[in-house]
């Protein structure tokens, strides 16, 4: 095992006892820049919730890379099948099923519970004639929880071209700030010739893999990396405000929908010989595994950490032009508006390396990551009972529209 190794991972049990996290559940992100507002915010944001974890104590996250909740979930509906079938399109006709498409994207975000009456409301001054058949086909959908999904994407939350639209969590980013704003300071040490580096037992299983090495973008096995994880390394961590935030997909989620496709490996709901299946979705190759369920995030972040390694001018100079990638822990990045990174050496050569961010940014540290069984939130003998239950009150006819 390599000294950067053996540091990460008495980091990670070190970071878990200074948040107050579990070792069944936390991940570590890397970077951690600060999500500083503007347009990008909000969907910067959600990509934390979006990201499908890999199975490791540290990742390396990419908002715009790897699995995605919200692509995968769509392909996991494509797989799976009414009970019945009800045709809203051909029960009301072509021309108005897109002028009522067209008027619900107009609208704040309904949910499915509220279809069938605003379906109505619609109908009645502008297609009179399906007013009453187009409701009853959508109170029918709600009985079925298959259905119920496949309508919330295809009627509310994308384009005619099948294009996402009003993709987005509970909460964002305005309510992330003002919860991160009340929630309560932190502060803890970190000393690695007393660090605890077994993590056998984490939720991952020791599994430890993506992270950096000294400065961000940095092998963790190079020369210089690994000097200064074989150096006694103290950190003093203190951030304004650190909060634990719990957040769940928007109307575009329906939690039914997944929780029956879980609870029944073949069979109903899932269909005969789709591609997508159980086992590359749910399986150990699968690739909706893993969920975050909250994340981790600070405001007015203070770090600073010594390393007792001599290191040489050149050396020096090497790490000082290296700031702007961030640095070890966290690699938030030097962006001189919204975080700093600043690096010194005394007169026996020793490191200092200070981390700060301004108040009221954020800064996401890491997520709580729920296995798809935790996430789903019940048993199979439930998925199965709901499933029974939606069939003995769907009428003849149900499909998606």
């Amino acid at each position: 095992m390599s000294d950067f190794l053996d540091l990460q991972n008495g980091w990670y049990n070190g970071l878990i006892q200074g948040l107050g996290q579990s070792k069944d559940s936390f991940q570590i992100i890397q970077p951690a820049p600060p999500i500083a507002s503007g347009t990008a915010a909000n969907p910067t944001f959600w990509a934390y919730y979006n990201n499908i974890p890999p199975k490791s104590l540290t990742a390396q996250f990419v908002a715009s890379g790897g699995n995605q909740f919200y692509n995968n979930y769509r392909g996991l509906l494509s797989a799976l099948e009414a009970s019945r079938t009800i045709n809203v399109r051909k029960d009301i006709g072509d021309e108005n099923f897109l002028a009522w498409q067209a008027y619900v994207q107009k609208q704040p975000t309904p949910s499915m519970n509220q279809i069938p009456t605003m379906f109505r409301n619609w109908a009645m001054f502008n297609a009179p004639d399906v007013a009453n058949i187009g409701s009853s086909d959508y109170a029918a959908i709600l009985l079925d929880p298959i259905a119920t999904a496949q309508n919330e994407l295809t009627l509310v939350y994308t384009t005619p071209q099948g294009l996402p639209i009003n993709f987005d969590w509970q909460l964002n980013y305005a309510d992330m700030v003002n919860q991160l704003a009340n929630a309560p300071s932190r502060s803890f040490s970190f000393d690695s010739s007393t660090m605890d580096k077994n993590v056998s037992s984490s939720w991952a299983g020791g599994s430890t893999s993506g992270f950096f090495g000294l400065w961000g973008g940095s092998s963790s096995t190079s020369t210089l990396s690994e000097q200064f994880a074989s150096s006694r390394i103290q950190l003093e961590a203190k951030f304004e405000h650190l909060l634990v935030l719990p957040n769940t997909p928007g109307a575009w989620y329906y939690s039914s929908a997944m929780g029956l496709a879980f609870a029944n490996k073949t069979g109903s709901p899932w269909r005969d010989k789709a591609p997508i299946n159980w086992n590359n979705t749910f399986g150990t190759d699968g690739n909706m595994q893993y969920f975050s369920a909250n994340v981790i995030v600070a405001s007015g972040m203070s770090i600073t950490i010594t390393s007792n390694a001599k290191y040489s001018s050149v050396d020096q100079q090497t790490i000082t032009s290296s700031g702007s990638s961030g640095f070890w822990p966290f690699y938030s990045g030097d962006s001189g508006s919204t975080s700093t990174n600043r690096v010194t050496f005394n007169k026996d050569n020793n490191m200092t390396i200070t981390t700060s961010s301004i108040p009221g940014v954020p800064v996401v540290l890491g997520v709580n990551v729920l296995s798809a069984g935790e996430f789903v939130g019940h048993s199979a003998d439930l998925g199965v009972s709901l499933f029974e239950s939606a069939k003995a009150f769907v009428p003849n006819s149900l499909a998606t529209a």
